[in-house]
């Protein structure tokens, strides 16, 4: 979540600069940088270059060619290794055999127990790192990982791994390009999701949330935000490619996402029960300006359609 989350973060970058800037007093190498891991991708987040060009910022580079995979697997210490050509587990590497030699030290961004990235230094020729290096290096790395759970912790919500409403009434600031075009939002609440906590305890809630927001995950096309503001409530923006219908799709994927929602097992004491959603709607610029005002119009939507099904669950038990 994090490499597609960067733009969001208000502080992160003015932290990044500061860090890669005191490394670069103290350790004279070429290159430093901050990198984020994916199974498949190392992404630059921010780096650090004195005359060659070594490693940029957004430079995406496979997993599995580079040296901060050796960082990350390194347990929970800096990876210190002053000349690439003589250490084991880097003189036949790829990168090695490319650049000729060099060094590298490299200290894992963990956080509860997982690697998120690594604080690197790096040259294409060799150089004798000290201890106040590597102790340096740690320590910058966990306040690195630190700033990024903290700036993740204002725009997504705990429970779901979904945007928050913080994101979401911030949305037009963080996406200023998105200003010009149209938009369509789908406000979508539970019905009946107290019965599941009053009547299995909120355990089993938590757990009706979580597969809620894997359901709209799995359903929803790439480039739409999927927000959780509170309680059984959630927010899909929905983004029509170039030529689309807006209305009409938005139609077609309310009524696609409400079937997906009530054929969605919830398996509680090996019983499988299943749970409805009322869906409201507006549409930008059509119904608003700004993300307040398309909220409340797509809250009332979203009341008129619960209305209009409420004599039909009047007698609603979990799995009926």
């Amino acid at each position: 979540m994090i490499q597609q989350d960067i733009n969001y973060y208000k502080n992160f970058d003015c932290i990044a600069e500061e860090l890669l800037a005191l490394l670069s007093k103290t350790i004279k190498v070429n290159t430093f940088y901050l990198s984020i891991l994916h199974p498949t991708e190392s992404f630059a987040i921010k780096s650090f270059n004195r005359q060659a060009r070594l490693i940029c910022d957004g430079d995406v580079l496979p997993y599995n060619m580079v040296f901060c995979k050796l960082a990350a697997e390194n347990g929970s210490e800096p990876l210190v290794i002053p000349n690439l050509a003589e250490h084991a587990l880097t003189r036949d590497h790829p990168l090695t055999k490319y650049i000729g030699n060099g060094c590298f030290m490299g200290a894992p961004l963990l956080y509860d127990g997982k690697v998120l990235g690594t604080l690197c230094a790096f040259d294409i020729e060799p150089y004798d790192f000290k201890e106040y290096d590597s102790i340096l290096i740690k320590s910058l790395a966990s306040l690195a990982c630190q700033t990024l759970i903290l700036e993740d912790g204002i725009i997504r919500d705990e429970l779901s791994g979904l945007y928050n409403r913080n994101f979401l009434y911030h949305y037009f600031d963080y996406n200023k390009d998105k200003r010009n075009a149209e938009m369509a939002i789908l406000y979508i609440d539970l019905n009946h999701f107290k019965i599941f906590n009053d009547s299995f305890g909120h355990d089993v809630g938590d757990l009706v949330i979580k597969l809620t927001a894997e359901c709209l995950q799995q359903n929803v096309q790439e480039d739409s935000h999927i927000c959780r503001i509170g309680g059984d409530e959630f927010i899909v923006l929905l983004h029509p490619s170039q030529g689309e219908d807006l209305i009409n799709r938005t139609h077609s994927s309310a009524e696609f996402l409400s079937n997906r929602l009530s054929t969605m097992p919830i398996l509680i004491n090996g019983n499988d029960y299943f749970i409805t959603a009322s869906i409201g709607m507006s549409f930008y610029p059509h119904d608003g300006m700004n993300m307040e005002t398309l909220l409340k119009k797509a809250d009332r939507s979203m009341y008129k359609e619960k209305k209009s099904r409420q004599k039909a669950d009047d007698h609603f038990q979990p799995g009926k």
